[in-house]
């Protein structure tokens, strides 16, 4: 939000008030209330709308009622597009590199094969398919696992495994799923630059430019934070068939990169997250 505020009026728009202060004007609304959005957009008159709300995790979907998942995921996501589309603004919809098939060897163009395993991930596929039939102006980005630290509520996985081994409990990573997983603070840079792009594309996909297992890539960040590492548990994910068996979905990037887009390598977006390593 810092990066955008510094070079753009922004507004925000957030489920229930904020834990920290934005450095903008915002608005308390839910997403699934058309009612109640259609004023903040008269008022406000965007020229773009950068969609980021939703049930963001296969384990935040499995929470609630497959109602309210597609209520959020799917019909909200239209309703913005509508609006977006009546005040004639652009929509950046994030969906999810879940969407893909994990099974076709991974590094996955924007044209590969669609085989959501999830309530969360098939939801997000159809909001993309909701935006489409909403609106002309939109950009759909396909995002990688994301790692980091939040300041709101909802934790990611990364955050979670890190307080746990912080704490002196024990982690289970699986070594054999594959993803292209991005830093949110390089994702922030990357998602400012890709808002002022010049370009014509509809989808594209959005993540490192490297393909790493969670086991590879928390391994590394613990022992980048000084860690310990015998608290982490190395399995592989055929070992709880009960989870989506998505084996691969690594993104192929190059698109984004040809359009100066370019990720940090791993190594230096994880000594950047050691560096911004929350206080408690």
């Amino acid at each position: 939000m810092p990066e955008l505020v510094r070079d753009h009026t922004v507004h925000a728009i957030y489920h229930k008030t904020p834990m920290f202060l934005p450095p903008c004007d915002f608005s308390v609304a839910d997403i699934r209330e058309e009612e109640v959005l259609s004023p903040i957009f008269a008022k406000f008159q965007p020229e773009m709308v950068l969609h980021l709300a939703g049930i963001t995790a296969v384990s935040h979907a499995l929470a609630i009622t497959e109602d309210d998942v597609k209520a959020i995921n799917v019909t909200a996501s239209g309703t913005l597009a509508k609006l977006s589309q009546k005040f004639s603004a652009k929509i950046i919809y994030t969906s999810t590199d879940l969407v893909y098939s994990g099974s076709e060897g991974g590094m996955v163009k924007e044209d590969g094969k669609l085989e959501p395993l999830s309530l969360y991930a098939s939801t997000k596929l159809e909001g993309e398919t909701a935006v489409r039939e909403s609106t002309n102006d939109f950009l759909i980005l396909r995002l990688a696992l994301m790692y980091g630290f939040s300041k709101g509520k909802v934790k990611s996985f990364f955050q979670e495994a890190y307080n746990k081994v912080k704490s002196g409990q024990k982690v289970v990573l699986f070594n054999d799923q594959y993803r292209s997983s991005l830093s949110v603070l390089d994702a922030a840079r990357m998602m400012k630059k890709l808002i002022t792009s010049q370009h014509a594309y509809k989808l594209l996909n959005f993540g490192s430019a490297e393909r790493t297992s969670r086991a590879q890539l928390f391994s590394r960040f613990v022992q980048k934070a000084g860690l310990d590492e015998r608290l982490l548990e190395i399995r592989s994910l055929k070992e709880f068939p009960n989870l989506p068996q998505v084996e691969d979905v690594s993104l192929d990037v190059s698109i984004l990169v040809s359009m100066g887009i370019t990720p940090m390598p791993v190594e230096k977006s994880i000594d950047e997250t050691v560096k911004n390593l929350p206080n408690s």
